[in-house]
C-alpha cells in the first residue's frame, strides 16, 4: 500500500511539473465569461497560445477531451485556452431566425476573444505574435470569425467541419488557414446550403460549400496552383481517405484535409458507437489535432 500510494505521489507530482489548470473568468459586457486555461507550471517566457471553441451544444471541457490539445500543451511547452460559450454556443456571424433565441446570440464573442488574449499577453504567459484558433462545427466557424475579426492579432486559424457562412465575409488579407471537411458531413454541408437541415427543424442559417470556402482562402492568402496533394488510407476498419492538400500562396499559407467519407466529427478523436452513428464516420487515417499543431507550429510569427 504505501510503494502504491508513493506511485500516486509521484505521478501527481510530474503532472503537477508539466502543466497548471486554472478556470478563470473575465467581464464582458457586464457578463462574466469563463474559460480554462492550460499552462506549463514552470513558465520562464510567453509562449503560443492555441484557442479551443466547443462545436455548438457542447462545453469546454467536452471539447479537451476530443482535442486533447491540453495534452500537448504539456509537452510541447505552450498554452492551450477552452473557451465556454453562453449557452453552449457561439456568436460566429450567423444570422438565421432559428439561432435568435440562444443566449449567444447577443453575445459579443469577438470581444471575449480579444480580452482573452489581451488578459494572458499582460500577464507575460503569451507571445502576442503566436496567437491562434482552432474549433468543430459552431466552434470552428467562431474561430473564422475571430480570425477574420481580429486582423493583425491572429497568427493562423484551423476549422473543423466548419464552412463559409453566407452571412458575413472575411476581410482579412494573409490568414494562415488549415482546413479539414468531411463529404459526408450531415450537418455541415459539404456542398454548402442550410446548416443540418435534415437534423434540425431550426433554421441554423446557410453557408458555402467546401470547394467555395477554400477558393475564398486561396484568394486572400494569394494561392495559385497546388503544391502537393497526398491520399491517405491505411486504416481500412474506418472507411475514409483522407486527401491532404497543400497550396502555392505568396500571402499566407493555405492548406485543406478532406475527408472521404467522414462525418461531422474530430478525426483522431475516440469515438463510439453511437457517436458514429449520429455524426458519421471518424477517420483515423490523420489525427486533427496532431495536424493542426504541427501546422501551427510551422507558421512564421505574425
Amino acid at each position: 500500500m504505501r510503494i502504491l500510494l508513493a506511485i500516486v505521489l509521484a505521478l501527481g507530482a510530474v503532472h503537477s511539473a508539466m502543466a497548471a489548470e486554472r478556470d478563470r473568468s473575465l467581464a464582458v459586457g457586464g457578463t462574466a465569461r469563463l474559460y480554462t486555461l492550460i499552462s506549463p507550471d514552470r513558465q520562464t517566457e510567453p509562449l503560443p497560445l492555441i484557442i479551443v471553441y466547443h462545436g455548438g451544444g457542447q462545453t469546454a471541457e467536452r471539447a479537451r477531451a476530443y482535442t486533447r490539445f491540453d495534452e500537448w500543451a504539456k509537452r510541447e511547452n505552450f498554452i492551450a485556452v477552452y473557451p465556454q460559450g453562453l449557452g453552449n454556443n457561439w456568436n460566429d456571424g450567423r444570422q438565421s431566425a432559428g439561432l435568435l433565441d440562444r443566449p449567444a446570440s447577443n453575445a459579443n464573442d469577438i470581444e471575449f476573444t480579444a480580452q482573452i488574449i489581451a488578459q494572458l499577453v499582460a500577464e507575460g504567459k503569451v507571445n502576442q505574435s503566436r496567437v491562434f484558433l482552432t474549433g468543430a462545427s459552431n466552434g470552428g466557424m467562431m474561430a473564422m470569425y475571430a480570425g477574420c475579426q481580429l486582423p493583425g492579432r491572429i497568427a493562423g486559424i484551423a476549422p473543423v467541419v466548419a464552412n463559409q457562412p453566407t452571412s458575413w465575409r472575411c476581410n482579412a488579407t494573409g490568414l494562415p488557414a488549415l482546413f479539414i471537411h468531411g463529404t459526408e458531413d450531415e450537418y455541415m454541408p459539404f456542398a454548402g446550403g442550410q446548416i443540418a437541415a435534415k437534423k434540425s427543424r431550426s433554421n441554423l442559417g446557410t453557408v458555402l460549400g467546401a470547394d467555395q470556402t477554400i477558393e475564398l482562402y486561396k484568394t486572400m492568402n494569394g494561392c495559385t496552383d497546388v503544391k502537393e496533394t497526398k491520399r491517405l488510407d491505411n486504416v481500412g476498419r474506418d472507411q475514409t481517405i483522407a486527401v491532404v492538400t497543400e497550396f502555392n500562396c505568396t500571402l499566407a499559407p493555405l492548406k485543406r484535409i478532406v475527408i472521404e467519407g467522414g462525418g461531422h466529427t474530430w478525426p483522431g478523436a475516440r469515438t463510439g458507437i453511437i457517436a458514429d452513428g449520429i455524426l458519421g464516420r471518424t477517420s483515423d487515417e490523420v489525427d486533427a489535432t496532431a495536424e493542426i499543431r504541427t501546422f501551427f507550429k510551422s507558421l512564421p510569427s505574425r
